[in-house]
């Protein structure tokens, strides 16, 4: 079996983001468990943790950080330049 792929580098960053987001507004981790139903170690995993974030669980997050994915994932990646497409190598008759 396959290992999961997680980019702690991007991890990383999301948390940032979500733990600024809700120090800002003043929302404390019990009250996203309030808002979400999670359970505490749940949201902890999600805003503090090192654990790969479910995208439903980091979308129960923003609403309840009444924040947009978007404001979230506003950062830049490093895209890696890669070999070209399969369908660009193929021989043309």
């Amino acid at each position: 079996m396959a290992e999961q792929y997680i980019d702690k580098s991007i991890l990383k960053i999301i948390r940032e983001k979500l733990w600024s987001i809700s120090n800002n507004k003043r929302i404390t981790l019990e009250d996203i468990q309030d808002r979400t139903g999670f359970s505490y170690s749940q949201v902890y995993r999600i805003v503090r943790g090192t654990n790969n974030i479910s995208i439903s669980g980091l979308i129960a997050v923003c609403k309840a950080l009444e924040v947009q994915p978007s404001e979230v994932f506003s950062f830049v990646l490093s895209i890696p330049k890669y070999p070209p497409l399969r369908k660009d190598m193929k021989i043309k008759k």
